[in-house]
């Protein structure tokens, strides 16, 4: 989940798995192996390609055109290549930071490797290609609606400056529209048609026993103070004694850092955000857990009873009415995020099933 850190660990999760990281981000090139102007004004042709980039061809065809792309992540059982950052210091997931991402599906080894499929390709500003109606960058929704027709499925989300953003989604025509009401589409999705395939993540052989979580798997949660047998205010050398060393770490712009933990196998399992002591952006000893989020495994309670897989409406039984709540969608997957921020907890659960797949303590806010 997103934290806020202006009110400290507030979380939104725009959008959880990858902001904060699943396993292997790593610099890898320049990227933009061909002058930007070659391709940023190919046609989108919804279900088939964008960005001089094919549905289902190799990543070497992506290598050929654009080169080794400067960030590679692994998330959800997909990989993902980033080409030409547009905007210093933003999130991995922030659209105003990217002029384009690859999905791709593996090929069975968890790396990014030329054998790899594209799944997903999607640009987002300045990029000059339109559909065959007319249809980019900068479209307004009435543009979109007029050329696809009224779209059934629209979710909303905050964007990196707080504003509002909407999802436009034509699973079945194989295309996705970021819009901000302000400026029309800034990102543009293309997939094939019915969207991206589910892909299954490997599972680890110790998941029954808890995995990552060891003798902490069952650790109650407490708002506001502890999940996971970490609390609130330990410092990181504590967590480290816990869990040993994280898979990845970063900072967020927000001025926090983090440390991510997966278990030795797909995608993130915790992720403890820390207040950087020493102002270096780099995650120390010293600094200072404000949140704990925790996935499945996780078999810890809040007092109630409440955990992951739990109904979400077990959870509001139990804390009330959110302070806020707002949903959005990701990889085809519509996510609920209910904010309880003055209590120091946030669930986010699956809008379709109601069951909770998130939990954050973070630390109180106070009015």
């Amino acid at each position: 989940m997103k934290k806020d850190v202006s009110k400290p660990a507030s979380a939104c999760l725009f959008l959880a798995a990858l902001a904060v990281i699943a396993t292997g981000i790593a610099a890898c090139g320049s990227g933009g192996g061909e002058d930007l102007s070659a391709w940023d004004h190919d046609p989108i042709v919804p279900g088939y390609s964008m960005a001089d980039v094919n549905i289902g061809d190799p990543f070497q065809a992506v290598l050929d055109i654009h080169g080794e792309p400067e960030q590679k992540l692994k998330d959800g059982g997909y990989l993902y290549a980033y080409y030409a950052r547009t905007r210093e210091g933003g999130r991995i997931d922030d659209p105003a930071s990217w002029r384009m991402v690859v999905t791709l599906y593996d090929n069975g080894n968890g790396y990014l490797d030329a054998e790899d499929e594209v799944g997903a390709i999607e640009v987002s500003t300045p990029y000059y290609g339109t559909t065959s109606g007319g249809v980019g960058i900068g479209s307004s929704p009435g543009d979109v609606e007029g050329e696809f027709g009224p779209c059934e499925s629209i979710s909303e989300t905050q964007g990196p400056e707080g504003e509002n953003i909407q999802l436009y989604y034509y699973d079945q025509k194989g295309v996705e529209f970021l819009i901000s009401p302000p400026d029309g589409a800034i990102t543009v999705l293309v997939t094939a048609y019915g969207g991206l395939r589910p892909v299954e993540e490997e599972e680890g052989t110790d998941d029954a026993q808890g995995g990552l979580f060891g003798v902490y798997s069952s650790a109650p949660i407490v708002p506001g103070q502890t999940a996971a047998g970490i609390n609130v205010g330990d410092e990181f050398r504590t967590v480290k004694e816990k869990y040993g060393g994280p898979d990845s770490t970063g900072s967020t712009t927000e001025g926090l850092v983090f440390a991510t933990y997966t278990g030795g196998y797909g995608t993130w399992k915790m992720n403890v955000y820390m207040e950087d002591m020493d102002k270096n952006d780099s995650l120390g000893d010293f600094d200072i857990v404000v949140s704990i989020s925790v996935r499945h495994p996780y078999e810890g309670k809040t007092p109630m009873g409440v955990g992951i897989g739990s109904p979400s409406a077990d959870a509001m039984k139990e804390f009330g009415s959110p302070e806020r709540q707002t949903s959005l969608m990701h990889q085809g997957e519509e996510l609920t995020i209910m904010e309880y921020n003055a209590k120091g907890i946030v669930f986010a659960f699956n809008s379709a099933s109601g069951a909770i797949v998130e939990i954050d303590v973070n630390r109180p806010l106070t009015q």
